[in-house]
């Protein structure tokens, strides 16, 4: 009995191990730091590159200048990614559905990407019927343009869309077939749109629009003197009021190169004009840079709204 009562005396007296446990200290806190360590933190911090809009904006007195200015649109930042507008007569669509594409063909807005690769195939791709107000499907254009990261433009050309990515190869969409099969790539550099019925293809150092005739590239005349100025780094090609846009960057100091902090953006309108003997020419209205931004910047779309 004796030795039953000092055991149980013995336990009694003797803690579990998790009482005897500290609880572990909590970790720093970034605010319990010096305030002049946290100042030294905060101003190391790069400024946070947020995607702005800007207006070309032209005058009719800035014509005659040549002279014309990007204006960066006033608006409140939300973090998301805007939203795609594609207007069909007076009506302007807003499309909901985040990093998707969109274009306008015989009345109809065709919509790809824009959801997750997994879901349903269904999805990825879909087509608007503006008079009727419905939506339906378009067939699964495959994995590899699913899964793709990056749509970077659509274009139309002779009824049909070519979705241009960052794969390997492009691919082409046919809605009287209601078919998708794979074309190559454009070249590099390349920056293609549709002015009145003809189709125009511009690069460093060259404008070139498409004889559907004789299915042929031809060199637009008139355009040598701004060739030869004209460098590489387009941006952007665009149907503006039925003329030509282009839009394309330079080093802001050529000389520095490595070490140039910033960029030009440049803008020239070309008016254009086919001639009886079956040539395309073009005439400069004006070019001149529009716009310095950091050299890191990043274009990521266009849209032409005319109101």
């Amino acid at each position: 009995m004796l030795h039953s009562s000092v055991q149980a005396a013995a336990s009694a007296a003797v803690e579990p191990p998790w009482k005897k446990m500290k609880p572990n200290p909590s970790p720093p806190s970034f605010l319990s730091l010096p305030d002049v360590i946290i100042l030294n933190c905060l101003a190391r911090l790069p400024d946070r590159p947020l995607p702005s809009w800007f207006t070309l904006w032209i005058q009719p007195d800035q014509i005659e200048k040549k002279k014309a200015t990007l204006v960066q649109v006033p608006s409140s930042y939300a973090s998301r990614e805007p939203l795609f507008l594609r207007r069909v007569g007076s009506d302007i669509y807003a499309l909901l559905r985040p990093k998707s594409f969109a274009c306008v063909l015989h009345g109809k807005i065709y919509v790809f990407g824009g959801c997750k690769a997994n879901e349903s195939a269904e999805s990825w791709g879909e087509v608007l019927d503006i008079k009727a107000r419905t939506w339906e499907p378009l067939p699964d254009p495959g994995d590899e343009l699913r899964f793709s990261s990056v749509i970077r433009k659509i274009e139309i050309t002779q009824g049909k869309l070519y979705v241009r990515s960052n794969e390997e190869k492009d691919s082409v969409y046919d809605p009287k077939t209601r078919k998708w099969k794979a074309t190559p790539k454009a070249r590099e550099g390349d920056s293609r749109c549709m002015v009145g019925n003809i189709y125009y293809a511009c690069r460093a150092k060259s404008c070139m629009w498409y004889d559907k005739e004789c299915n042929e590239w031809k060199q637009v005349k008139g355009l040598s003197s701004f060739n030869k100025n004209y460098r590489s780094g387009l941006i952007e090609t665009v149907n503006y009021c039925g003329k030509l846009l282009i839009m394309w960057d330079k080093l802001a100091q050529p000389r520095l190169r490595r070490n140039c902090q910033e960029k030009t953006i440049c803008c020239a309108l070309v008016a254009l004009e086919k001639r009886q003997n079956g040539q395309v020419w073009g005439k400069v209205e004006w070019s001149n840079g529009v716009l310095t931004v950091p050299s890191s910047y990043v274009f990521l779309r266009s849209s032409v709204i005319r109101t």
